[in-house]
């Protein structure tokens, strides 16, 4: 406990720090821009950032929501991200009680939020986002779970990644341009292989069924906004704009859900 007491608020800082560094994945990767310069810019103005208006969440509140220089409004969703990352970290720092497979499955956690927020802003995440992401974290769990010896995580998510890989082939096979919406998201397959594998056949198990409700609640969403746009004489089927984007997104928020539920049934 009095490592936790250390740990999860440091957690919970990086996470702050690595939600900001989020931000520019989030934004620039589907632009095919470069997440390594130049320096943070205000998107309308371009005029780099100073250090200290990219302090998480602080700069936000001291700059009132708005560029320095041309006054308009920075989204609320900048210290959104940052917040949630830094919840992420602490929550997962919390679950794996300090451990060395805290700093993998925060990892995972950061990939997912950046793979995730890529998709609801109706962008598709490149594949690259969650493949480095899960590569670091594999990395981490090889070193730290040989060093702990805790080899059902090892092996487990070794064959995770390696299942989700084959489907995530699959699922690219029989839609390469990523032409059904149902399907958008389906990089993260990959962050979600890892985690669950780890978590054991327990975890798995509860992650799946919970996978099956939230899909099937999402998709009998869009179907039925669909019929109620058929009977009003509208263009009828597909996910628009009028849908929220965790609807219109069924397989990243069934994985985001997935991979909360393992983690709570599997530390």
């Amino acid at each position: 406990m009095s490592l936790l007491v250390v740990t999860v608020p440091v957690a919970g800082v990086v996470g702050l720090f690595v939600g900001s560094f989020l931000n520019v994945v989030i934004y620039r990767t589907p632009r095919g821009l470069s997440v390594a310069s130049p320096r943070s810019f205000c998107p309308v103005c371009e005029r780099q950032l100073s250090w200290w208006e990219n302090v998480p969440v602080v700069s936000w509140i001291a700059l009132r929501g708005r560029c320095r220089t041309c006054r308009q409004p920075i989204s609320i969703r900048y210290p959104l991200v940052e917040l949630a990352t830094g919840a992420a970290f602490a929550s997962t720092t919390w679950a794996w009680h300090g451990t060395s497979m805290a700093v993998a499955y925060c990892v995972l956690a950061a990939s997912m939020i950046a793979v995730g927020l890529i998709e609801y802003g109706g962008r598709r995440a490149p594949l690259s986002v969650a493949a480095v992401g899960t590569t670091l974290a594999l990395t981490v769990i090889l070193v730290g779970g040989g060093w702990q010896q805790r080899w059902a995580t090892v092996v487990g998510s070794l064959v995770g990644t390696v299942l989700a890989l084959a489907v995530t082939a699959i699922l690219s096979h029989g839609d390469p341009e990523g032409a059904d919406p149902r399907g958008h998201g389906r990089s993260a397959l990959l962050i979600a292989g890892c985690w669950s594998g780890g978590l054991g056949l327990e975890a798995t198990a509860a992650g799946a069924v919970f996978w099956i409700l939230v899909y099937l609640s999402c998709t009998m969403g869009v179907g039925a906004l669909a019929r109620q746009s058929v009977r009003a004489g509208g263009p009828g089927p597909g996910p628009g704009p009028q849908l929220p984007p965790f609807v219109a997104t069924p397989l990243i928020t069934a994985i985001a859900a997935a991979m909360a539920v393992s983690l709570a049934v599997g530390t």
